[in-house]
């Protein structure tokens, strides 16, 4: 869950609370080595020209479900945020994570409605350096999966396989004149509804939800999206996500994620797969460059500082491209950086992170919860 996303040259961050103390808050059973729930949370301030000044706040609620205080019952979790803006513009988001029956039912998904401007910089690995476009959408839309339990591990869930469903309706409500949203050049540039159903299937060692310091995750995801479906496009999503954590030494860790994403089909623009933000390739604006695949590779150093407070290292590498058969390695971008960590919940390793990032000829700030992977 994302706090704020800065470009120096384009946001002026005018001021945020709570960075260092956000709200903490606990209820329940505290007999299981710690708090059964809580909260983390702040508000924060920004000012950018498309929008003028924002405010608004994040915050991560944890509990647990019907939980043993002497089982290890992942937690639990909702987390939301609020963007309004000096111009009448909002981006809201909510976003869930439940573990029913000791972990055996597990539910995950989220609803966002959206309205703030975004730049566009086109399709494709090669996207300029500064935006071609600007448009204003209207994001109105859910996703789910529901996952049952099949083989349970010493550490995390093991192998859990279901279903998932998203419907998300999408508007253009401005564009720039003449750009290629306005004139149609990009699939979707009309807006419409992607509906669509499909499998998933994740195999969980991790010692931690919140900040993994060992295990493996592994997880692939299929998506339909077709006239069955209600759906206004035509086209298949397919995602694979593979994630390591290597204990080093003490609490230090090495974190390792290669994603994978996969479309066959008639895409629209703003569902394509986007290198940049606060989980991928950080350093570069989110959608910088976008397109139907994706392949990205990161590895993250994290170590403990002093009494909450830590660091991590990262650096990433990646690619978007309309088919498989243009991935080349001159085309892969990368970025690096560090960022801070600060843990508010130390029963629960739930924190927040301010991160550097920087690619070529660009840097990010983010200030999110949660680790990005």
């Amino acid at each position: 869950m994302q706090f704020i996303h800065s470009g120096f040259t384009r946001t002026a961050i005018f001021s945020l609370l709570g960075l260092i103390a956000p709200a903490r808050a606990f209820t329940g059973d505290t007999t299981r080595s710690g708090p059964q729930s809580g909260f983390v949370g702040a508000p924060f301030a920004k000012y950018s020209p498309e929008t003028g000044f924002a405010g608004g706040a994040v915050g991560l609620y944890y509990f647990r479900i019907n939980a043993d205080t002497g089982s290890l019952a992942r937690p639990s979790s909702v987390s939301g945020g609020v963007t309004y803006t000096q111009k009448k513009q909002i981006s809201t988001g909510v976003d869930y994570d439940f573990y029913f029956a000791g972990g055996t039912y597990h539910w995950s998904g989220g609803f966002d409605y959206k309205r703030i401007p975004f730049d566009f910089y086109g399709v494709g690995n090669g996207s300029p350096k500064d935006p071609v476009d600007n448009y204003t959408p209207l994001w109105r839309g859910g996703d789910a999966e529901v996952t049952r339990n099949f083989s349970r591990t010493a550490e995390g869930d093991g192998l859990d396989a279901g279903l998932a469903v998203e419907v998300r309706d999408d508007r253009i409500l401005a564009s720039g004149p003449g750009g290629a949203i306005a004139a149609g050049a990009v699939p979707g540039a009309r807006g419409g509804l992607s509906s669509g159903v499909g499998i998933v299937a994740m195999y969980d060692t991790r010692d931690n939800i919140f900040s993994t310091r060992a295990g493996t995750y592994l997880k692939f995801k299929s998506m339909f999206y077709g006239r069955g479906t209600g759906s206004s496009f035509m086209f298949n999503r397919y995602d694979i996500d593979a994630r390591e954590f290597v204990p080093v030494f003490g609490s230090h860790t090495v974190a390792l994620q290669g994603l994978v994403e996969l479309v066959s089909g008639n895409e629209p623009f703003y569902t394509m797969a986007q290198l940049g933000g606060d989980v991928n390739t950080r350093g570069y604006f989110q959608g910088r460059f976008r397109d139907n695949d994706m392949a990205v590779l990161q590895a993250e150093y994290r170590l403990p500082l002093f009494w909450r407070f830590g660091l991590a290292a990262f650096v990433a590498a990646g690619e978007v491209a309309g088919t498989t058969n243009e991935f080349t390695t001159a085309g892969v971008k990368y970025s690096a950086g560090a960022g801070i960590r600060f843990l508010v919940v130390e029963e629960e390793r739930l924190g927040v992170r301010l991160d550097l990032g920087a690619g070529k000829d660009s840097s990010e700030v983010y200030l999110s919860i949660l680790e990005a992977f």
